[in-house]
């Protein structure tokens, strides 16, 4: 596997797909992955990478985020990209979903049946959705139905919460959802950060509706964030107070749910980044710059210990730690590339909302849905 990454922070889109198209042209790559701010997503960014690069078979996928991660820089404005070319040993399939919000479900679950349609599963996914969705119901299509690892993220809109876009080759597109899969001969590992410090005691779910918790242990679930903290939920705690949530059923599958200080107000309720089903346990979690940045240390020094050599690194990283770090966010790249060779080729996106599995006591658990969270895929020789 050859790789290259790049990025750039042109402020004309097409010029700047020209100047990233031209970095990776020399490798002839088979799939690009593309991760920009979301005011440079529109068609002339895509026309300036495929006329740089001068083919029409190469596969695109990405979306806009927050911001991007590069080898080279962590920037809020810009685009990056990495590209991939396993001479023949991959082979990549791209699919995707439009207006999302009809049907999710159905939607989601027909489009990861069409991945093994030929009779061959995946061996790896890529997914990218948008952001306007309750991801919990993409997690629950995962988890149940999709027996292969799955990574990606929320694209994101520079917290505006307005609108975001997603990458599907020469498309740009919005309420939508793509999947770039992979077959064959690929070697990577996947890696998450997401251990919080927690406070207080934990709290059964006992009502909840879609993104919403109305409930937790007899008291309503505004109050049971008051009687962990000692404090209500304010504005300012965007990023800094999320939720662990725990499956009653399966002990491993833990994940975090950013609460959503605007939405939390009204009778009491807890707005969350994705839903919560009713009898699953919470307790309440704060997040420190420095613990974060020591867990993201600690990932890569992992990987660099196990003997496996990487040829590149997808970071798919929450807005909410990049809103936490602040001017730190760089660590979340210098980690890596402190660990691993220098000039790993990296690209990577802050999301509203990270998927991954778990490292579990028997390989992969299955797919999830995080907040808070730090996935690190690595691309293996």
């Amino acid at each position: 596997m050859r790789a290259i990454s790049s990025s750039t922070v042109i402020t004309d889109p097409y010029r700047a797909g020209i100047v990233l198209g031209e970095s990776l042209a020399s490798m002839s790559p088979e799939v690009v992955f593309l991760f920009s701010s979301v005011h440079y997503s529109v068609p002339e960014l895509l026309e300036g990478l495929h006329d740089a690069l001068e083919r029409d078979d190469i596969i695109v996928v990405g979306n806009s985020g927050d911001g991007f991660y590069e080898t080279s820089r962590v920037s809020d404005q810009g685009a990056a990209v990495l590209g991939l070319n396993s001479d023949g040993q991959v082979r990549w399939r791209l699919e995707h979903v439009e207006r999302l919000h009809e049907d999710l479900e159905v939607k989601v679950e027909k489009l990861m049946a069409r991945l093994s349609d030929a009779g061959e599963s995946p061996c790896l996914g890529f997914l990218v959705s948008d952001f306007r969705v309750d991801a919990s119901r993409i997690e629950a299509v995962l988890r149940e139905k999709v027996g292969f690892p799955v990574v990606g993220g929320l694209a994101a809109d520079e917290y505006r919460m307005e609108s975001c876009y997603l990458y599907a080759n020469r498309e740009v597109i919005s309420d939508a959802l793509v999947v770039l899969a992979a077959y064959g001969d690929l070697h990577f590992s996947i890696r998450v950060a997401n251990s919080l410090q927690t406070i207080g005691r934990s709290g059964l779910i006992e009502s909840a509706e879609g993104a919403v918790v109305h409930r937790i242990d007899g008291i309503s679930a505004m109050d049971f964030i008051e009687r962990e903290t000692g404090k209500p939920v304010l504005q300012t705690d965007w990023g800094i107070l999320s939720l662990l949530v725990q499956d009653p059923e399966v002990a491993e599958e833990m994940r975090q749910r950013s609460i959503v200080p605007d939405s939390s107000a009204r009778l009491g309720t807890l707005g969350l980044f994705g839903g919560i089903a009713r009898g699953h346990s919470v307790r309440v979690c704060l997040a420190h710059p420095e613990d974060m940045v020591a867990e993201v240390r600690a990932i890569a020094e992992a990987a660099s210990a196990s003997g496996r050599v990487p040829v590149a690194a997808l970071v798919v990283s929450c807005s909410g730690r990049k809103a936490v770090l602040g001017t730190h966010i760089g660590h979340e790249v210098s980690a890596l590339t402190e660990a691993f060779a220098a000039g790993l080729p990296l690209a990577g996106f802050p999301s509203l909302g990270e998927i991954a599995p778990l490292q579990g006591a028997n390989g992969y658990t299955r797919n999830l849905f995080h907040n808070m969270t730090y996935v690190l895929l690595l691309i293996e020789q």
